[in-house]
C-alpha cells in the first residue's frame, strides 16, 4: 500500500499539534510550584529574621533584669551596712533577735516556763500540787558592739491567794570588748561550781543536788556586785566577783563583801577528739551572811525533791553577821552520749548566836557532794553542748515532728550527800544534820526549746524529823516538768 508523502506530513503535524497542550501545561505547573516554594522559603527566611529579632530583644531584657537585681542587692547591702536604724532585721536563734545591719545594736528576747507537778510521801508533809516553778521573760540589748544590758523578771514567785509577786532575776550591764576580761555590774548569778553555773533550763534533773541547791551553802542564786569573767584560753575559763552577800534584790547592810572566784579547764582540748569533754575546776569564796533582815535569820536546807525543810539552825543575833567561807572541786567526763559529773563543796560558818549579845560563838562546817551519770539514748553528744566551762542546750539529732523525728531521750541517775553533823548541838529540834538522796530521771527533749522531765527522788535522814506532827526518816517525791524556753 502506498502512502503519499503529503499524507505522512499531515499525520505528523496533527500528532505534534495534539501533544503540545499537555507539554505546555506541564511546564506551567512546574513553574508555579517553583514560585510557590520560593515564596515559602522567603516566608521562612522572614520568620527566622523576626525570631532572631525577638530573641535579641528578650536577651537584652533579661540582661537588664539581671542588672536590676544586682543593683538591688548592692543597694540593700549598702543600706544594711550604713543603716541608721532602718531597716530592722529579725530572726529566731534560741530567742527572738532583732538587729540593724551595722552591728551597733541587737535585741534578743528570752523567756521560759517550767510547769511542774509534785507528788510527795508522806502525804502529811506536803501537798501534791501543780505549780509554776519558773516563769520568766526578759531581754538582752547589745549596743555599740562592746556593751550589753540584760533585764529579766520572775513571775512565778511565792504568792498569797490571788496576790502574786514579781522579782528581778538578772539586771546587769556587760562590757565585752575583751573576751578574756569581760566586766559585769549589777544583779547577776555569782558563778560557783559547775551545777550552779549552768542555766536551770539545761540542768540534768528538775532540781539541782543537795550540794548546790539554795539553802545552807548557797543562800541565794542572785546577788549584786561586780564580776570579771572570760576565757583565758579556748579551753580555760574563769570568773572573779565581789558581791554584797545579801542575796537577790537586797542592797547590802554591811561593809564587808562576799569575794569569790572560779577557775576551770577542759583538758580534752589538748587532744584531737571532738567527742570528749574532760572538765576540771575549783571555786572559792570568802564573805558573810547578813542576818539583820527577817528573811535570813536561819541556816536551813530543803530536800533534793524541793520538799520539806529537814535542817535548820536559827536564833542568830540581829546585829551580828555570820562569816561563810567556801571551797569546791568539780569535774565532768563526757564521751559521746555518756556524761559523768561530780562536785564536792565544804562551807565553814563562824559567828555568834543566842537571845542577846554577845551570844555563843560557833565555828562549824557543812560538807556536801554529789555524783551523777547521764546517757543520751538517741546518740547526741554532750561535747556539742559544752562551752566556756558549762553544759548548755542539747539539740536532738531529729526533732519531734509529724514525720520520722522523735526528738532526744536521756536517762540519768544521781547520788548526793549532805553532812552538817558539826551543827548537831545547835540545830533546831526535830531536824536532821545528815541526809542523802537518790534521783532517777528520764528526759524527753522534743526540740532544742521544749522538753518533758520526770524525776523520782528519795531522800533519807540520819534521824527522824517531824513535819506537821508526823515523824519520818525519809521523803519520796515524784517531780514532772513540762518546759519551754527561748
Amino acid at each position: 500500500m502506498h502512502i503519499s508523502h503529503h499524507f505522512l506530513r499531515s499525520i505528523i503535524a496533527l500528532s505534534v499539534t495534539a501533544a503540545y497542550p499537555a507539554t505546555v501545561l506541564a511546564l506551567d505547573d512546574a513553574e508555579s510550584r517553583i514560585r510557590e516554594l520560593e515564596n515559602k522559603v522567603q516566608q521562612l527566611i522572614q520568620q527566622r529574621a523576626e525570631q532572631d529579632q525577638q530573641l535579641d530583644i528578650l536577651t537584652k531584657e533579661l540582661v537588664g533584669l539581671g542588672n536590676q537585681v544586682s543593683q538591688s542587692k548592692i543597694v540593700k547591702s549598702e543600706e544594711k551596712g550604713s543603716s541608721k536604724g532602718n531597716p530592722i532585721y529579725g530572726g529566731f536563734k534560741d530567742g527572738l533577735v532583732f538587729e540593724d545591719g551595722t552591728g551597733d545594736w541587737k535585741l534578743q528576747l528570752n523567756g521560759r516556763v517550767q510547769a511542774d507537778y509534785q507528788n510527795y510521801r508522806p502525804d502529811d508533809w506536803a501537798n501534791d500540787t501543780f505549780s509554776i516553778r519558773r516563769a520568766r521573760f526578759g531581754g538582752t540589748f547589745s549596743f555599740l558592739k562592746d556593751f550589753a544590758v540584760r533585764v529579766e523578771g520572775e513571775y512565778a514567785n511565792d504568792n498569797a491567794g490571788s496576790k502574786g509577786t514579781t522579782a528581778l532575776t538578772y539586771g546587769y550591764l556587760d562590757f565585752t570588748r575583751w573576751s578574756a576580761a569581760k566586766i559585769r555590774v549589777g544583779q547577776f548569778k555569782p558563778l560557783f561550781g559547775l551545777e550552779r553555773a549552768q542555766s536551770t533550763n539545761f540542768t540534768d534533773f528538775t532540781e539541782i543536788s543537795l550540794a548546790t541547791s539554795n539553802g545552807t551553802v548557797f543562800n541565794s542564786t542572785y546577788d549584786r556586785g561586780v564580776m570579771i569573767h572570760g576565757d583565758l584560753l579556748p579551753w580555760v575559763n574563769y570568773n572573779v566577783y565581789a558581791v554584797n552577800g545579801s542575796g537577790q534584790n537586797n542592797d547590802d547592810a554591811k561593809d564587808s563583801k562576799d569575794i569569790g572566784a572560779r577557775l576551770n579547764a577542759n583538758l580534752a582540748k589538748l587532744t584531737d577528739s571532738k567527742s570528749l569533754v574532760l572538765h576540771v575546776g575549783t571555786s572559792v569564796s570568802k564573805g558573810s551572811i547578813d542576818f539583820t533582815t527577817p528573811t535570813t535569820k536561819a541556816i536551813k536546807q530543803k530536800t533534793e525533791g524541793n520538799g520539806v525543810e529537814f535542817f535548820s539552825v536559827g536564833n542568830f543575833i540581829n546585829t551580828e553577821k555570820t562569816d561563810r567561807n567556801r571551797f569546791g572541786l568539780e569535774t565532768a567526763f563526757a564521751y559521746g552520749p555518756v556524761k559523768l559529773q561530780s562536785e564536792y563543796i565544804q562551807a565553814n560558818f563562824e559567828g555568834r548566836r543566842g537571845a542577846a549579845a554577845p551570844g555563843t560563838a560557833f565555828d562549824n562546817d557543812i560538807k556536801t557532794w554529789y555524783a551523777d551519770i547521764n546517757w543520751m539514748l538517741t546518740g547526741e553528744q554532750y561535747a556539742d553542748a559544752y562551752k566556756s566551762g558549762v553544759f548548755g542546750r542539747i539539740k536532738p539529732n531529729n526533732n519531734f515532728d509529724d514525720k520520722a523525728g522523735w526528738g532526744a531521750f536521756e536517762l540519768g541517775l544521781r547520788y548526793s550527800k549532805f553532812d552538817a553533823s558539826d551543827f548537831e548541838s545547835i540545830k533546831v529540834a526535830n531536824t536532821a544534820t545528815k541526809a542523802d538522796a537518790w534521783t532517777a530521771g528520764a528526759k524527753w527533749i522534743f526540740n532544742p526549746n521544749a522538753r518533758l522531765v520526770l524525776n523520782y527522788v528519795r531522800t533519807s535522814f540520819d534521824s527522824g524529823i517531824i513535819v506537821n506532827g508526823k515523824r519520818e526518816d525519809k521523803e519520796q517525791a515524784i517531780n514532772l516538768r513540762a518546759q519551754y524556753d527561748f
